[in-house]
């Protein structure tokens, strides 16, 4: 009978108390600065900085990032919106605890998507669906949707996963 290898985990005792923090870090000021918006911002009223180039206008999302599945059925986006996005963080962590190579640096991205899938999706289990979204940076007809910074949190870490995906494609998830 074949045995298959012991996993056990790669990530030392200093950098679990790194990774802790990170993840709690990222969670904590997402959930901080949108019980801040939902406190101070008036919904459906826009207040704009720096001459109009960042704004601040309070929006429940119940349709995912930009809102793209907001017209799905409730049923869809929840499934799409909760048990998928809690079986890829699921993914991520296992990947980042069990899988991942010592010397990695792809955990700290990693931890900025897990943490912000995390906060966006606490926000889910207790806004009934939608997560608050309240920042807009643009000007004119050149703008960003509507976000919040568990998103930045997400996207900056995909796109520095990315860059380190495309300088050392052979080996960019060890």
């Amino acid at each position: 009978m074949k045995s298959f290898p012991q996993s056990t985990p790669l990530l030392s005792a200093n950098r679990l108390v790194h990774l802790s923090m990170l993840l709690f870090v990222t969670v904590f000021s997402d959930q901080l600065t949108k019980y801040l918006a939902r406190r101070i911002l008036v919904s459906s009223v826009e207040t704009s900085f720096l001459q109009g180039l960042v704004k601040f206008s309070l929006v429940e999302n119940h349709g995912g990032f930009l809102g793209v599945i907001g017209n799905l059925p409730a049923g869809l986006r929840f499934f799409f919106l909760n048990v998928c996005v809690t079986l890829v963080l699921i993914a991520c962590l296992a990947h980042l605890l069990w899988f991942a190579k010592k010397k990695s640096v792809t955990w700290i991205p990693l931890a900025f998507i897990i943490g912000g899938g995390l906060s966006n999706l606490l926000d889910r289990m207790i806004s009934d669906g939608g997560v608050t979204d309240f920042i807009i940076i643009g000007t004119g007809y050149l703008q960003t949707g509507i976000f919040n910074l568990a998103d930045v949190f997400i996207l900056f870490g995909s796109f520095i996963l990315g860059f380190y995906y495309f300088r050392h494609s052979e080996n960019a998830l060890d």
